[in-house]
């Protein structure tokens, strides 16, 4: 028997989280309830016939969870993939790899055998695979002499095959599987580890978990195509000197002694794959370019404050953590070999806000690399942002002792740290570890939390590597009450139905069981210590707008802008003077597209509680020879992201000159206000 995707995802969810229930899966997996049902009647057939321990159900919709199959999973037993099902689009993957890594010209058979389907089933696959390579600008073609292949420019095969280890990897962490469906043997992994563990040693720097994972399988298809003559073309401009020039250039001799003969293009190729992989320690260039890089890190920093409103605390350390993560980003930018990282889909509504001022701040950056950052890894220097700027200082008291152990880079581990730090005030955490690390170390903690099982005699959480708000609750609960013996209060369902069975009678009693479960759930997620996000509505009222035919001078606007929050006990008389002091003349950078100018000054400076002020001069302020700014709006912040949202608001009515043009024309208050609230939802 096979055990399906979907029945894999939600066996793994339970295993993970056994406190989670039936009408939670439903909504967290956008399932019926029948769909998730019929799952867990294939999971529990699955695990019969394997002679593992079955799941069961509570009436009020819990999990039942034999800790034989928490230890199985604990102990790395990956026992979900054993005769798992592939899906069409995992199958299509696999045959491209088999493409990439075999030895022998391939036919319909080779693919029919290996993954054990039709033949009808694997043209289905392979015109499935077709559309993906396309997005390559490659092609699958076929001869009766050379099998199936890939056509097209070295180049993007090399990057499809980097992208295919990395989408399997995510799925299937029994490398077994993948060494019976590809020509790679045990000991061609197992001997280019061991040779990028020497790389490691030679370049004093430690690869992510995730990264020496893929790494020996991308450099061993890479030896087999070059082996082959199958080499990359001079087409593709790689910077000889820059790259050359490196500590890894000289290490890829460890991984090419065994290669006879080798294009120093290849091996420039083979340095890439070292510096765009992730580390959690590592040098980074030539002290020249570190010095112009840090410059342009820092600028970027700076014009991030300013935007944002926010100073930030500790700079230092979020420096060190960007330069850390933009080491390999760096070069996966430069030389376009940006993953696709789905993952980072889930972070982007926490930290859209703060994503969405990125963007505007980090050009110093993009012009020292010469060239425009990707979505994916401006992403990731939110992420880093963001998670510096919840609140990260710990005090180390009478605390119970918490570790964080991620196979992912810097900036996910550092994500999952913050946000697990938020959520238990009262634990002290450890700085965040490798599995390798933390296998070596012998730690004096009381609890692990990791995304993937451990080896481990603590109390281990397996927690996903972005928690949901949905999640959240039921993981302070589960934590809370293994280690301190306490329940947080919980609402008790079944009294509540026993209420109502009193007085009414109830159709679907199992049904709004799981619904009321479900409400109560997410009611007690939301109080758990969650602030407020306000809309730009919310802040910019019509009595905080301001109009002025005239102005005489920028700290007459600045006075003038200030009077609603001053009035409404926003601000103190102080903060006005110190944004003055802080901007004696309106500078660009503080003007949002150059049509809104956002003066502010530091929380201690006067700042009493959150609001934002708005003043509109008919005549406009002169910003430069050609350009007037007519719309000031004096931001009070108390805290580091309560006032991103709103922020992120004002820079998209900033954006439209056209919307602008028709505030500096409003004769009235709510006019303006109501322009406002369209840009707040």
């Amino acid at each position: 028997m096979y055990l399906d995707e979907r029945s894999n995802l939600l066996l793994q969810e339970v295993i993970g989280n056994p406190e989670i229930s039936h009408a939670s899966l439903e909504e967290k997996y956008q399932l019926s309830r029948r769909q998730v049902g019929y799952s867990f009647k294939k999971v529990n057939d699955w695990l019969s016939e394997n002679n593992y321990p079955t799941i069961k159900r509570t009436k009020s919709g819990k999990f039942i969870v034999n800790p034989i199959l928490i230890e199985l999973f604990a102990e790395k037993v990956d026992i979900s993939t054993r005769n798992y099902i592939l899906s069409e689009r995992e199958r299509s993957q696999f045959i491209l790899l088999m493409i990439l890594s075999s030895d022998e010209q391939l036919s319909l058979y080779h693919f029919t055998s290996a993954l054990n389907v039709s033949k009808n089933t694997v043209l289905r696959d392979i015109k499935y695979a077709q559309n993906i390579v396309h997005k390559y600008d490659l092609e699958i073609v076929y001869s009766r002499l050379n099998g199936y292949d890939l056509s097209g420019n070295e180049w993007n095969v090399r990057k499809l095959m980097i992208d295919i280890l990395h989408s399997i990897f995510i799925i299937h962490h029994d490398e077994g599987y993948i060494h019976h469906l590809t020509d790679l043997s045990k000991y061609e992994i197992a001997n280019c580890k061991q040779r990028l563990e020497e790389v490691e040693n030679r370049l004093a720097l430690k690869f992510s978990d995730e990264r020496i994972k893929i790494l020996p399988y991308v450099i061993a298809i890479l030896l087999k195509r070059i082996s082959k003559g199958k080499w990359i073309t001079d087409s593709y401009h790689i910077d000889y000197e820059e790259l050359s020039d490196t500590k890894e250039f000289e290490a890829t001799e460890i991984l090419i002694q065994n290669v006879e003969r080798i294009p120093k293009v290849e091996r420039l190729f083979i340095t890439l794959q070292l510096l765009t992989a992730n580390t959690l320690e590592a040098n980074f260039l030539t002290k020249n370019e570190l010095s112009h890089f840090i410059d342009a890190l820092r600028a970027s920093l700076d014009l991030f404050e300013k935007i944002a409103c926010v100073y930030l605390l500790d700079k230092e350390s979020l420096l060190k953590r960007l330069i850390l993560h933009m080491k390999p980003a760096y070069y996966r930018i430069k030389y376009h070999l940006t993953t696709e990282y789905s993952m980072l889909e889930k972070v982007l509504d926490e930290f859209k806000p703060i994503h969405y001022i990125v963007k505007d701040s980090i050009k110093p950056l993009e012009e020292y690399i010469g060239t425009k950052i990707p979505e994916n890894e401006m992403r990731f220097i939110s992420i880093i942002i963001g998670s510096h700027l919840i609140n990260h200082s710990e005090r180390i008291q009478k605390k119970k002792k918490a570790v964080v152990v991620c196979p992912n880079g810097i900036s996910i581990s550092n994500l999952m740290e913050s946000s697990l730090k938020e959520l238990f005030p009262e634990l002290y955490f450890y700085r965040v570890m490798s599995i390798r690390e933390f296998e070596k170390k012998n730690l004096d903690i009381d609890i692990v939390f990791s995304p993937v099982p451990l080896q481990t005699d603590k109390q281990l959480f397996l927690v996903d590597r972005f928690i949901a708000d949905f999640d959240k609750f039921q993981l302070r609960q589960r934590v809370i009450k293994e280690l301190f013996n306490l329940n947080s209060p919980i609402i008790n369902v079944n009294e509540i139905i026993h209420i109502v069975e009193k007085y009414s009678k109830i159709e679907e009693k199992q049904q709004l069981i799981g619904a009321l479960e479900n409400y109560f759930s997410v009611q007690e997620t939301t109080n758990l210590e969650k602030k407020q996000n306000y809309h730009l509505s919310d802040l910019i009222t019509p009595e905080r707008i301001v109009f002025r035919d005239t102005i005489t001078s920028w700290e007459e606007a600045i006075k003038a802008a200030s009077e609603p929050l001053l009035h409404g006990g926003c601000i103190t008389e102080h903060y006005i003077q110190k944004m003055i002091q802080q901007y004696p003349a309106i500078s660009p950078h503080i003007v949002l597209r150059m049509n809104i100018a956002i003066p502010h000054a530091s929380p201690e400076d006067g700042v009493n509680k959150i609001g934002m002020s708005l003043l509109k001069i008919n005549d406009g302020i002169l910003l430069d020879d050609r350009q007037r700014v007519h719309v000031i709006v004096v931001i009070a912040a108390v805290d580091k992201n309560e006032h991103f949202q709103a922020l992120m608001q004002l820079m998209k009515l900033a954006e439209s000159s056209k919307d602008i043009e028709k505030i500096i024309q409003m004769e009235e208050k709510d006019e303006v206000h109501r322009l406002i609230n369209y840009y707040s939802h």
